[in-house]
């Protein structure tokens, strides 16, 4: 026993010069496997300081960081899918609620003997739809501007969509509804297809540009740059509605835009009927009503009265009667090309 611990103490000198050796020698670099350990027993805190270093997750230090090249997400990225993911589920839920508050309204109606709809029934909705041979007029709305707007305002315009196919399915006289330059695999097509059944709506859907589907001189595009004014619906027109919600960032695109198609253009009578204490900027949907208020017979004044909301501080202003030439075309020149190019059509 007494020769194994003079062997080992023997021996211990041999083993400190060897590792000297191999720590001289050994290049200090980042790829050098070996790493000198400090001579000192770790102290209490600095032994709860690695613990807790083990025990909490990998990217809790992390900020918000690119992606990486294997295909991981960030964290930044992960939160807004758990918050897509949580959006949809309290989407069904309030979905869910609403059914069952119609459905309490409509049994206590029942029970008290009132009327339980004031509206057209689902199934005369369903039978209910749109005539493009007998339409004297139509409306598109262009959707090719996924490139100017955020997926924020893509989804408002959707809504505005979702708006307008509801007015147009209950009107008692609905009109031709067109949503064109959708861009396949889009922002526009996304937010759409979260609307289950969309593609039965009673709208034409398509990717091509409105210039490729009418007749240029069938167009008028609306915007509220143009100096003409539209003071009446032409026969056989299709009117275009710019599906651009930028929060006027990117103002008179649409003007612009009909200008270089050489198409017609006009704004809608706000400042000939009313006094608007703001800015005059309307919705899709806003513009949308107003035309099928005025294409039932409705007056402008009447329209816009109603259509606007009470926020805008609108107020009705004095109308000159009309003269005996009649209302002005929206444009100088042929006030009837829609009328005649709709007769040449048909």
């Amino acid at each position: 026993m007494e020769e194994s611990l003079t062997n080992t103490a023997r021996d211990e000198p041999a083993i400190q010069q060897e590792t000297t050796t191999m720590e001289t020698d050994c290049p200090k670099d980042e790829q050098c496997p070996i790493v000198p350990e400090a001579d000192k027993t770790p102290t209490v805190p600095e032994v709860a300081q690695s613990q807790s270093a083990l025990e909490a997750p990998p990217e809790a230090d992390r900020s918000d960081e690119p992606d990486k090249p294997n295909g991981t997400l960030s964290k930044r990225q992960r939160k807004k899918l758990l918050k897509l993911e949580n959006w949809e589920q309290r989407k069904k839920e309030k979905r869910q609620k609403e059914k069952e508050k119609m459905k309490a309204k409509r049994l206590e109606a029942i029970q008290q003997g009132l009327p339980v709809r004031t509206g057209p029934s689902r199934k005369e909705l369903k039978r209910r739809k749109v005539s493009y041979a007998e339409a004297t007029i139509e409306i598109a709305v262009d959707l090719s501007f996924d490139q100017l707007m955020i997926d924020k305002d893509v989804a408002k315009c959707v809504k505005q969509l979702l708006r307008m196919y509801t007015l147009n399915r209950r009107s008692a006289r609905p009109v031709p509804l067109h949503f064109v330059g959708i861009e396949p695999g889009g922002a526009v097509e996304r937010h759409l297809a979260r609307n289950d059944g969309y593609r039965h709506w009673d709208v034409r859907f398509s990717s091509e540009h409105f210039m490729q589907l009418f007749k240029p001189s069938r167009v008028v595009y609306l915007t509220s740059e143009s100096e003409h004014v539209l003071e009446r619906l032409e026969q056989g027109c299709v009117y275009v509605i710019g599906g651009l919600v930028d929060h006027n960032q990117h103002k008179g695109h649409c003007y612009q835009l009909a200008q270089q198609h050489g198409i017609r253009h006009a704004r809608l009578p706000l400042a000939e009927h009313l006094v608007i204490k703001t800015r005059t900027i309307l919705t899709i949907n806003q513009v949308f009503e107003i035309l099928l208020n005025v294409h039932m017979g409705k007056e402008w004044q009447q329209t816009l009265l109603e259509v606007l909301p009470a926020r805008k501080g609108v107020t009705p202003k004095t109308v000159p009667l009309a003269t005996e030439d009649g209302a002005k075309a929206t444009e100088s020149g042929n006030a009837e090309d829609c009328q005649a190019t709709a007769e040449q059509s048909g």
